[in-house]
């Protein structure tokens, strides 16, 4: 876990007690963790921190909260860097309570942050065998149709995905070699392992 100069000094204000109070202190990490949570604040609500030194703190404490979970930060690691910032030990239990009670909640939020392919949890193909091109040239070739079925663990709904490709797309050697693929139950169970059907059964239909 890395942290800038900017981040650090500002949590070292953080722990600095003529700077913040024990008060606003609490108040900091009550605010940030809401946010950190994806709880909304009320839009036009008066911004409660009004020094520079209480911005600079809340800033500073939101993006090291949101690295150390980024990072499944444990309490030792939490500790070292508060130490290492100069914050005394009652602020630095605070903080670490604090973290511990969100972590789940503030890492699932970041979970949803961009977008990840979806588990397969059932997989079908079909042949298309291909006589003549659109200009009329002759191509006689295999194609694959291939159906895909993907589980989205965040919003537990589930999606179909339909694409066709030739033998060589499906590059059959590289899967090969692996063997092997995890198919996830859509009930949340723990994940085993199945034989690529597919890869197996275009084998056999190809001579491979």
């Amino acid at each position: 876990m890395e942290l800038s100069k900017n981040i650090l000094d500002g949590i070292s204000i953080a722990g600095d007690i003529s700077k913040i109070s024990d008060n606003i202190y609490s108040r900091l990490l009550a605010e940030i963790c809401e946010v950190a949570v994806g709880k909304l604040v009320r839009q036009g609500r008066d911004c409660q921190f009004k020094s520079l030194a209480e911005k600079t703190a809340y800033s500073s404490l939101l993006c090291f909260l949101l690295e150390a979970a980024k990072h499944d930060a444990d309490p030792m690691s939490l500790s070292s860097v508060l130490e290492e910032c100069r914050m005394d030990s009652s602020r630095i239990s605070v903080f670490q309570n604090k973290f511990q009670e969100n972590k789940d909640k503030i890492q699932s939020q970041l979970s949803r942050i961009g977008r990840s392919f979806g588990h397969v949890i059932d997989m079908k193909w079909r042949q298309d065998y291909v006589i003549k091109s659109s200009n009329c040239e002759k191509v006689c070739e295999l194609n694959y149709i291939i159906s895909l079925k993907t589980w989205n663990p965040l919003t537990n709904s589930t999606d179909d995905v339909t694409f066709t490709c030739s033998m060589e797309q499906l590059q059959l050697k590289r899967l090969l070699t692996g063997g092997r693929i995890c198919v996830s139950s859509r009930a949340g169970k723990k994940k085993q392992n199945a034989e690529v059907e597919l890869v197996q059964n275009l084998q056999n239909s190809n001579g491979i």
